[in-house]
């Protein structure tokens, strides 16, 4: 069993602050499924599994380094530490300009703040064959651990990109759709199959300057239409709902 120094502990316990996975351009997985999923998109820093961990999966994980149960407790993100902590780093991406929103669907986040719904939409993208997602500068950053876990590995197929996203919309060559409570219905509408969705603060919604660029409005409708209903939709969920009517209808023209 290896001890670890003070100075790595307090590294990769640092790395749940966004600062800090900036300042180290390192990010942390947790627990045997997550840490896996994600090692096939990203360069491992770090492997670390506890003691007792070891002893309970023989085999696996063999260039994992073992430490004590105690120290993987000190690094975790997680009140019940799952045994494993992968570290990672973080990827350095190629410009992302409005030439790359031709020919495809990309997915775009005005402020989402919520890890958990972030690491849905992203594993929603990944599901729906979406591989680019551009976000506001103050959306939640994706190498959060609680937005790593929520992606279930999806992170490691899907890009995030965060930049201004107004200007790469006032220019973008392809129509930009945006999610709102009074737009046409989207069961209705007909929908291309390149173009930029756009997807609201969970509690206000599409940005006013967001808003200024959009092409094309659109809502999901309760059903009855018009039915007295919940208030608005789950972001990760409305995520799902416009993506799959998007992707129905590039089924149904292939067919």
């Amino acid at each position: 069993m290896t001890a670890l120094t003070a100075s790595l502990r307090k590294t990769i316990a640092s790395l749940d602050s966004v600062s800090k996975r900036r300042e180290y351009g390192l990010f942390k997985a947790e627990g045997l499924k997550c840490v896996t999923d994600t090692s096939r998109g990203f360069v491992i820093s770090e492997l670390f599994v506890s003691g007792k961990w070891r002893e309970d999966n023989p085999g696996v994980l063999e260039n994992a380094t073992v430490i004590s149960a105690r120290d993987i407790e000190r690094m975790s993100s997680m009140s019940t530490p799952p045994g494993v902590i992968g570290v990672f780093r973080i990827p350095t991406f190629e410009p992302f300009g409005p030439e790359n929103l031709k020919g495809r669907l990309t997915l775009a986040l005005d402020s989402i703040r919520d890890p958990g719904n972030l690491g849905t939409i992203i594993r929603v993208a990944d599901w729906m064959g979406v591989r680019d997602i551009v976000c506001s500068a103050d959306t939640v950053d994706c190498y959060s651990p609680k937005v790593v876990q929520a992606t279930m590995g999806s992170l490691s197929r899907v890009k995030c990109h965060y930049l201004d996203l107004r200007e790469l919309l006032a220019a973008s060559p392809v129509k930009v759709f945006g999610t709102f409570l009074n737009g046409d219905n989207i069961y209705r509408s007909q929908l291309e199959s390149n173009g930029v969705i756009v997807i609201g603060n969970e509690s206000h919604g599409i940005s006013l300057e967001i808003e200024s660029v959009i092409s094309r409005r659109l809502t999901i409708p309760t059903f009855p239409e018009g039915a007295d209903a919940a208030e608005s939709l789950n972001a990760a969920v409305a995520t799902s709902i416009v993506l799959s009517e998007f992707r129905s209808r590039q089924w149904q023209k292939k067919n």
